[in-house]
């Protein structure tokens, strides 16, 4: 990650992060990546000159030294396209995820992309933005589908510092921390170490560092980039805020993040993705939830027969035998800690009324599904039963 003795932008001896840096190179490879200005070490020597290509002949160059500034601040994509394609990407995923179109609403669609069409994007932002695009086709999608549905629910909790442009801004930018994180990590069906998760789970952080001081950005959009993986309920990520301490704006990032994500991940359905969103009570703000039901049965009324999925019952079959063992574990663990739980010290003691009150929430909402109760045989008939046939 980026380290900085301040984390200021103008602070000297900032260190180059190499994950960050492997992406440009890589992308220097297809596009031209030049330095903005002089990039200068922290003892002034001259590493890269004004006008000059980075890429891979000055990558160690630059993993050798701290510089005066940070990286992003010195370098620019030339001719990047990401911030012209927005308005395309916006266009196509309107049009492919009817629930995103629901949500939005024809008039309202009609000003989130002028908005985003008049976003003012500063050259850092651009190349940033590019960077992050550059690493697979759905990434640009993706925070474009999260700028879209932020602005769109924002409006149901206006107030003051409600700012839809600014958190349009948060929306486009909100996961490129992870461009400092290992992108073997990234990668989806891994187990991973409690050292590896915090390494991802560290990506709000990365980003809202990176973002809080750089032109075009600031700390409005860094706060709601830290926030986007917080919940309601305290059980989010990095900081375990609660209702209170979670602005409006974060809450309605956080929503829009989960929720296109599971648009993403194939619940093209929108009363399932709705009845996701609802499953751990106290998660989301009530207001913005009411807003999606809604929407999503304004979809449902327009198709009323939803096609049934194809999935591989083996596969589903395999996930409740090993959903029903971990709860059965699960009550076990608790059984256990609460009968020893006078010996342990008071920290310890916290992190386990914590981790287990978690356990707790998830057992409860698997419980209001049914499944809980079902053996996986009954639970996998149940499902097959209702395949296509579920209604809000």
């Amino acid at each position: 990650m980026h380290t900085r003795e301040n984390q200021g932008m103008s602070t000297s001896n900032v260190e180059v992060n190499h994950h960050y840096l492997d992406h440009v190179v890589t992308l220097s490879e297809r596009s031209e990546v030049q330095a903005s200005e002089d990039i200068l070490s922290g003892n002034g020597i001259k590493l890269v000159a004004k006008g000059a290509r980075i890429d891979a002949r000055v990558r160690d160059r630059l993993l050798e030294h701290k510089l005066t500034k940070p990286l992003e601040s010195l370098m620019q994509v030339v001719d990047s396209v990401a911030t012209r394609r927005i308005d395309r990407v916006a266009a196509s995923l309107l049009e492919r995820h009817p629930l995103l179109s629901s949500i939005c609403g024809e008039a309202s669609a009609r000003l989130h992309m002028s908005t985003m069409n008049h976003l003012i994007v500063s050259p850092q932002l651009d190349s940033l933005l590019s960077i992050y695009a550059s690493q697979g086709e759905g990434k640009l999608e993706h925070a474009v589908g999260v700028a879209l549905l932020s602005a769109a629910l924002i409006e149901d909790l206006p107030g003051p510092g409600t700012n839809p442009a600014t958190l349009m801004l948060a929306g486009l930018m909100h996961d490129i921390g992870e461009l400092y994180v290992d992108p073997a990590l990234l990668k989806g069906g891994q187990r991973l170490t409690p050292q590896q998760w915090k390494h991802i789970a560290s990506h709000p952080i990365v980003g809202a560092k990176v973002l809080k001081d750089m032109p075009g950005a600031g700390p409005q959009v860094a706060l709601c980039v830290l926030h986007h993986h917080e919940r309601l309920d305290g059980f989010g990520y990095p900081q375990g805020l609660v209702s209170q301490s979670l602005p409006v704006m974060s809450q309605a990032l956080a929503v829009a993040e989960m929720l296109f994500g599971l648009m993403e991940s194939g619940s093209h359905h929108a009363e399932r993705a709705a009845m996701a969103m609802r499953l751990v009570p106290g998660e989301f703000n009530r207001r913005l939830l009411d807003r999606v039901v809604t929407a999503a049965r304004g979809v449902q009324a327009k198709a009323p027969v939803a096609e049934p999925d194809n999935f591989d019952a083996a596969d589903l079959a395999e996930r409740l035998t090993t959903l029903a063992s971990t709860l059965g574990q699960l009550r076990e663990v608790r059984e256990r800690v609460q009968a020893e739980q006078a010996s342990y010290g008071r920290d310890l003691r916290a992190l386990l009324d914590h981790a287990l009150a978690r356990g707790e929430r998830i057992r409860v909402s698997l419980a209001s599904t049914g499944l809980e109760t079902c053996s996986p045989q009954e639970s996998l008939e149940r499902l097959q039963a209702m395949d296509g046939k579920a209604r809000l």
